[in-house]
């Protein structure tokens, strides 16, 4: 270019947009989209079983998931749409044990990318969101310890016990303790199950008097 803060616009825009498809890509993306519902059923299948791990898992603070009847907006996306997504992150307080969970996993990709047919791994504000001011991601909920994930198709159960060795191995060198995933839920998640579940009914309740 023929100055430097033309190039660094340009650099920007490739950075977070990507370049224009070349004809090779676009016909990848045209045979891709024949299978799409396939892959995206089984990858929504899969972020949920995860999600359901981790939100009993002790290394876990909090999961942000939209399938979870104790995400703020799940209400919204179940009205809205008939699965939740492949995406969901957690926050461990930890920054060290996030960084474990990410590097030491196996079946698990260290990627910014998501949507691919593999699993992929990553933490936020060291990649994706790295060039964002540590003030600004803050403000927006977004902390160092998040990890983020895109499941792929793989088998669940493979998934969740690579997750769940690492996790582990963490606690037990940091803690001494084993986890116990096995745990009952928190009083607020139960309620919000049994919140949700009364407005299902009443849902099918008001369903079955408008076909009388």
């Amino acid at each position: 270019t023929k100055g430097k803060e033309l190039g660094d616009e340009i650099y920007f825009h490739q950075n977070s947009e990507g370049t224009a498809a070349s004809p090779f890509d676009c016909w990848l993306s045209i045979r891709g989209i024949k299978t799409m519902k396939l892959r995206m059923d089984k990858q929504s299948d899969n972020a949920m079983k995860i999600a359901r791990f981790l939100e009993k898992h002790p290394l876990v603070s909090r999961v942000h998931y939209p399938g979870l009847e104790t995400h703020a907006n799940h209400d919204v996306q179940r009205r809205q749409a008939s699965g939740y997504g492949s995406l969901l992150s957690f926050n461990t307080h930890d920054v060290n044990a996030s960084r474990a969970i990410c590097e030491k996993s196996k079946l698990f990709k260290i990627t910014v990318s998501f949507g691919s047919v593999s699993s992929l791994i990553s933490m936020p504000c060291f990649m994706s969101h790295a060039s964002i001011p540590a003030e600004v991601r803050a403000e927006r909920g977004l902390t160092d310890d998040l990890v983020r994930i895109s499941a792929g198709i793989e088998d669940a159960e493979d998934l969740i016990a690579d997750l769940k060795e690492v996790m582990d191995e963490y606690l037990m060198e940091t803690t001494g303790k084993r986890a116990d995933v096995s745990a009952s839920r928190t009083v607020e998640e139960l309620e919000a199950r049994e919140s949700w579940l009364l407005e299902r009914i009443r849902e099918l309740e008001s369903k079955v008097k408008t076909s009388k």
